[in-house]
């Protein structure tokens, strides 16, 4: 799909955001964003826009990092919990190191699925009839998938262990008493 080219400064990662690509622009680099029904070109890095929307949301790269390795293990590449809604939590998972500023970040709720190309790169074909090609083996998209898969059950987990579901069976009730029992 081409880039309708239109820019803007800034921009925080939601729920409608498909993926965060890098794009070079006479040698600067720039965030493609893609998200459900909009394509444009940010005036900010990728790892910025985490980074920023992440503090919007209340943490930093470093503690989502953190976080997530202390779910999915010490690993490079992990998937990053961004913000949560109505339970169903936001998770990016990145191509690359964290940290690397060329690096394509996707949503993964946002994945229909994924495939191989004849290159051996992998293509996201996402819910919402968009596809990216991704520079990426498809045996990592398949780990990332898994370690995405994996946090969120950690998380649903977490959240029904925070929030237990109220049953009749465990309310006691107390007889009623009127205004001349008193």
């Amino acid at each position: 799909m081409p880039i309708h080219q239109s820019y803007i400064s800034e921009y925080l990662v939601t729920f409608s955001t498909l993926a965060l690509v890098p794009h070079t622009i006479n040698g600067r680099l720039y965030t493609r964003v893609i998200e459900n029904h909009a394509e444009f070109v940010v005036h900010q890095k990728p790892l910025t826009i985490i980074k920023k929307s992440l503090a919007f949301y209340g943490t930093t790269l470093s503690q989502s990092i953190l976080y997530s390795r202390q779910i999915v293990g010490n690993l490079n590449k992990v998937p990053i919990i961004l913000s949560h809604d109505f339970g169903s939590p936001l998770i990016l998972f990145p191509t690359l190191s964290p940290e690397s500023e060329h690096n394509i970040w996707i949503a993964f709720g946002a994945i229909d699925h994924y495939d191989q190309t004849v290159k051996g790169q992998c293509t996201v074909h996402f819910k919402r009839d968009k596809k990216l090609e991704v520079p990426s083996s498809f045996n990592t998209m398949c780990r990332q998938f898994f370690l995405c898969h994996y946090l969120t059950n950690h998380y649903m987990k977490m959240r029904e262990t925070l929030n237990p579901p109220t049953t009749n069976s465990h309310m006691i009730y107390l007889p009623q008493r009127t205004m001349h029992e008193q």
